[in-house]
């Protein structure tokens, strides 16, 4: 799929490559290899090339098993030799070097076994890893486990690729099922998305991880079944924060208060699809593309880079459970 900027539309370009529910995928920091999920029982992660000729096009590298069931995020550190797995069904989290060559994934140099459970009696009987990403400083890295309620804290070894447990922080209530994390630009704010409650949780940072506000991704008059989905802020001034919402069928639009890192409504829009499980914002901050899991569509949205306010372009295109968007080329 391309984006004309120009045009404010999205064209639909065909296949880039075959591999099996790859539900998440990565862009590596040099933009030459992708890394897709294998959203399976015995999951997996397939390294793809990226076509030097044809970068619409993607060449299979290698696999390598996830070491999960289910695996559902991927990150890597900014050098871009370590790739970040979280695997929901079980709960496990792993860590894999890639090949600076070549960008195929070697075989796993950390790993950590969640556990625990929580209230909600369907989703939370058990650990369930939605991510896991580093910090700012690359010193540490955080995984969201949605079936226990808990924020998993490891020192990262950047010479051997192993992760050490080295604290737990609970999420802020009971049943929240914390989904997605992300850092604010100079690390003194984490925000989490809780998946079933469909609430985001500001917190501090350091020097410990605590709840500072929580706060609805939904209008107050919406009372019909939602699950959270993604969350992220703008890319060049971190001023605005969006979340979509799966049931509301929106993405939220937040400011955030640079001083104290809290969050305040601007905005609730339409999809025009249903269930977003997923969007992304162009690196220039300039648009946003959502992808409608159960309406088999993605819709482009204009960013207003003085307010943060979305408005939709009329473009969209058609295509078959899409539940990610990276953007290849810079």
């Amino acid at each position: 799929m391309s984006l004309d900027e120009e045009k404010a539309s999205l064209t639909l370009l065909g296949l880039a490559a075959p591999t099996t529910n790859a539900s998440y995928v990565l862009v590596h920091p040099s933009h030459k290899y992708v890394y897709a999920v294998n959203e399976e029982d015995e999951g997996g992660v397939t390294a793809f090339a990226i076509d030097s000729t044809r970068p619409e096009r993607l060449n299979l590298i290698n696999h390598q098993s996830s070491r999960g069931s289910g695996p559902c995020y991927l990150s890597t550190n900014r050098a871009g030799n370590h790739l970040f797995v979280a695997n929901y069904n079980n709960g496990t989290v792993a860590v894999f070097p890639i090949d600076t060559i070549d960008g195929s994934l070697k075989s796993s140099s950390g790993f950590d076994q969640q556990t625990g459970s929580s209230i909600d009696p369907v989703r939370q009987t058990s650990a369930h890893a939605h991510c896991i990403l580093l910090d700012k400083k690359e010193e540490f890295a955080l995984s969201a486990d949605l079936g226990s309620d808990q924020i998993y804290h490891y020192r990262f070894n950047s010479t051997d690729g192993s992760i050490n447990r080295t604290q737990i922080t609970k999420a802020a209530r009971l049943g929240d099922g914390p989904r997605h994390i992300i850092f604010n630009s100079d690390q003194k704010y984490v925000y989490v998305m809780n998946e079933l409650k469909s609430e985001i949780t500001v917190f501090k940072y350091e020097p410990v991880m605590e709840p500072i506000q929580i706060i609805s991704s939904l209008p107050a008059n919406f009372t019909d079944p939602n699950t959270g989905a993604e969350l992220l802020l703008h890319p060049i001034n971190g001023r605005y924060l969006y979340a979509s919402n799966r049931g509301h069928n929106s993405v939220a639009v937040f400011s955030v208060n640079q001083e104290t890192g809290q969050l305040s409504v601007l905005q609730h829009i339409s999809v025009q699809g249903q269930t977003p499980r997923n969007f992304n914002i162009s690196p220039n901050g300039k648009f946003l593309i959502v992808a409608n899991q159960d309406s088999h569509n993605i819709v482009l949205f204009k960013i207003d880079e003085t307010t943060g306010l979305l408005s939709a372009t009329g473009s969209t295109v058609q295509i078959s459970h899409p539940t990610c968007v990276k953007y290849l080329v810079q």
